[in-house]
C-alpha cells in the first residue's frame, strides 16, 4: 500500500512538474474537446489570449490536454496554443504597465515636489539658524566682555578696598601719635609750669635773705 502511495506521489510531482503556461493564439475561439481529434465531443471553448495549464502534448497526433482556469480538462491541437502571450494580450499587458507607470511617475513628481518645499524650508530654517546663530555668537561676546569688565571692575574695587583698609589703619596710628604727642607736650607744659612754679619759690626764698645780708653789710660799713 505505501509502495502505490509513493508511486502516486511521485507522479504527481512529476505531472506537477511538467505542466506549463500556454496561451491561446490568434484565434477567434478554441474548442477544448474530450478527445485527440474532431470527432470528440467539444467540452468547452476558450478565447483568444486565454491562460491554459499544459498537461500533456502529442506530437504524434498533433494535439494537447490542457487544463481551463475553471479546472476542465480537455484536448485540443497544438498549433493553436503558445508559450507567450499574444500580441493582444502583451499589448494590454504592456499598457497596463504602462498606465502604472504613468501613475508612478506622478507619484514621483508629487514626491520629488515635496521634497523640493521640504528643502526649500530647510534652506530657510537654515538660514535662519545661521542668522540666530550670528546674534548668539555677538551675545556671547558681548557678555564675555562685560564679565571680563565685570572681573576689573570687581579687582579694582578689591583693590580699593585693600587701600581703603590701609588707610583707616595709618589714619589710626596717625591718631595714636597725635594723641601720644598731645599727651606728651601737655607733660612737657606741666614741668615746665612746675618748674617756673619752683624757680619762683626758690627765688621768693632766696631774694629775701640776699637783701637782708646786704643791709647787714651796709650797717657794718658804718
Amino acid at each position: 500500500m505505501k509502495t502505490i502511495i509513493s508511486v502516486f506521489l511521485i507522479l504527481a510531482t512529476f505531472s506537477a512538474q511538467a505542466e506549463e503556461t500556454v496561451y491561446v493564439t490568434d484565434e477567434v475561439k478554441l474548442q477544448i474537446r474530450s478527445g485527440q481529434g474532431t470527432k470528440f465531443r467539444i467540452l468547452t471553448s476558450a478565447k483568444t489570449g486565454a491562460t491554459l495549464t499544459l498537461l500533456e502534448e502529442d506530437d504524434a497526433s498533433g494535439w494537447s490536454r490542457i487544463r481551463t482556469p475553471k479546472g476542465t480538462t480537455g484536448w485540443v491541437l497544438s498549433r493553436l496554443l503558445t508559450s507567450t502571450p499574444v500580441a493582444r494580450l502583451q499589448l494590454a499587458t504592456t499598457t497596463s504597465k504602462l498606465a502604472s507607470a504613468a501613475t508612478e511617475v506622478t507619484a514621483l513628481k508629487a514626491s520629488l515636489k515635496n521634497l523640493q518645499s521640504d528643502h526649500q524650508t530647510m534652506a530657510s530654517e537654515t538660514e535662519a539658524l545661521k542668522t540666530e546663530k550670528t546674534h548668539l555668537i555677538r551675545e556671547l561676546t558681548s557678555i564675555r566682555h562685560a564679565s571680563s569688565k565685570a572681573i576689573q571692575i570687581q579687582k579694582e574695587r578689591n583693590q580699593l578696598q585693600e587701600r581703603i583698609i590701609n588707610l583707616e589703619r595709618d589714619m589710626q596710628t596717625v591718631s595714636h601719635e597725635k594723641q601720644t604727642l598731645e599727651e606728651s607736650t601737655s607733660q612737657d607744659w606741666f614741668l615746665i609750669g612746675a618748674g617756673v612754679l619752683l624757680g619762683g619759690i626758690i627765688l621768693g626764698l632766696i631774694l629775701p635773705r640776699i637783701r637782708s645780708r646786704r643791709k647787714t653789710s651796709s650797717w657794718d660799713s658804718f
